[in-house]
Formats: structure tokens, sequence, C-alpha cells
């Protein structure tokens, strides 16, 4: 079976979340058959002061340039939930796969509990992105498999893109040989968006979507909902299907509707705690 093949093979088996939650691009721009958001790119990632280091060497990962040391390019991003690590990740995948490279995904916080046989042949990949290592820590079979490939990436030259929500030095590991070479990684914290850059963001990608978002309903929204990136995000979506499938403009008494009608309670706190600069 060749390398496409098997790391198809491998991605097919995933579970069904991870096909359902990656659903969105068109798979021929991508010699590995990933399943990727199509609203995840580097053009409508908030980039900060803090994170514009991370985004261009990210870029230039993606792009295949080596750094100045010459050796095959190993990246470690450490974040807590919602800072955008798997946006990034998934705008370094949609470059390389449309600068023709084979890249292979493997989010292990949705394979932990599957067999890690699963990731046989991924090693051929061009570019390999491992999400959220950190879940599998202490999980031995998945320690030495996720030790095997890295050892073969190397040897085959390909980069390798590690996230967690910690730093290699600080997951609790039990194989040594894979955290010293996680640590032998270029380890970047990536900051989260403080509630300016959060407003900013949904800003972005409901343009992105065509859609209308005042400031007054950024605010009821940070009110009432939770303030974490992927649950805007997800959020967003909804709005926007509702929006068009009700034909009408978003407004506060409409979204209040929408979110009444959510399966979760809402946080209840006071619109005048929220500020949002327009400016």
């Amino acid at each position: 079976m060749s390398a496409k093949n098997e790391a198809s093979d491998a991605r097919a088996h995933g579970p069904a979340g991870a096909i359902e939650s990656m659903a969105g691009i068109d798979a021929a721009q991508i010699p590995l058959p990933l399943y990727l958001p199509q609203h995840l790119r580097f053009e409508n990632f908030e980039v900060t002061p803090r994170s514009v280091e991370i985004v261009q060497a990210l870029k230039s990962f993606a792009e295949g340039s080596s750094p100045a040391s010459g050796h095959p390019a190993r990246l470690f991003i450490a974040g807590e939930g919602g800072s955008g690590k798997s946006h990034l990740s998934v705008a370094v995948l949609r470059t390389a796969g449309g600068l023709g490279f084979d890249a292979a995904l493997i989010p292990l916080r949705l394979w932990m509990d599957r067999p890690p046989g699963m990731i046989q042949g991924m090693e051929r990949a061009d570019l390999i992105c491992i999400e959220d290592i950190d879940a599998i820590a202490g999980i031995s079979r998945w320690e030495e498999s996720l030790v095997f490939l890295i050892e073969a990436s190397m040897r085959r030259k390909a980069r390798l893109l590690v996230s967690a929500r910690k730093q290699p030095a600080h997951i609790p590991f039990g194989l040594a040989d894979l955290r010293s070479r996680l640590n032998a990684s270029t380890v970047y914290r990536l900051p989260a968006l403080d509630d300016e850059g959060r407003a900013r963001a949904l800003r972005r990608h409901a343009m992105d979507r065509g859609i209308d978002i005042s400031d007054e309903i950024i605010a009821y929204l940070f009110a009432r909902y939770r303030r974490d990136m992927p649950s805007l995000m997800a959020l967003l979506e909804r709005l926007d299907r509702r929006s068009l499938g009700a034909r009408r403009r978003l407004t506060v008494p409409f979204v209040r509707q929408i979110l009444e009608s959510l399966d979760e309670p809402p946080l209840g706190e006071a619109m005048d705690e929220v500020r949002i600069d327009s400016s």
C-alpha cells in the first residue's frame, strides 16, 4: 500500500466525530484527503503583537522553508484551550496541501481511545500535525507509537507540528524519550485572546460569512454565552443557519431567541459588565 493510501486508510477509520467536525474542504486540493473546516485560514486568524512571531513561523513552516540550521522543522505550540492552536494547525495543513505537500493530521484528543496502529504510514507524509499530544500522556501504547513516528519522520526529513496545552517539560509523559524529542523542537507559547481580540475575531469570521454582526450583539453574546473562540465559532455557525433559514438579519431580540432555544443555560451576567471597543 502506498504512503498516501496507508495514511488515508488510517484516517478513514477515525471516529465519526473527527470527520463530521472537519467537513468543508475540497479534498482534491490536498493530496491526503483531509477534512478541514473551510473557515480556518491564516488570513482570518486574529494576530496580536504577542502572536505575530508564531504565525509567521507557522506560515514559513507550512510553505516548506527550512530553519537557518538546515535541520528538518519541528515546531511545538503550547496554549490553553481556545487560544487558536487548532485554527493554526488547520491553516498550516491547508497551506501545505495547497502547495502540493502530503499532509497528515493526528487529532489525539479524538483518537486517544483508538488503537495507535491507525497512524501507521503517516510518517511518510511531508508534513505531520499532531494535535493535543498531552491527551495521551501516560498511555504507553500511544507514547511508544509516537516516538516511532517522530523518529521515522526525522529520518525522512518531514516537518512536524505538535500542539498541547502545556510545554513538553510540563506534560506527564511516561516515556522520557518522547519528552526529549519534543523538547528538541522549537517551542512557542500561544497567548489567548482577550475580549477585544475575541470581538475582532468574531467580526472577521462573521464578515467572511456575509453576516452583519453589531457591537451590541457581540456585547450581548459575551454577557450571556461562553467567550472561548471554539464556542463562539460554533455559535456563529448556528446563528448563520438560523438567520438564513428565517430570512432575518441578526438583531439582539433574534439572537436572544436563538440562545433561549439552545440546550444550554445562559451565563446570566449583566450586559454592562462587557465593553466592546468599536474603534
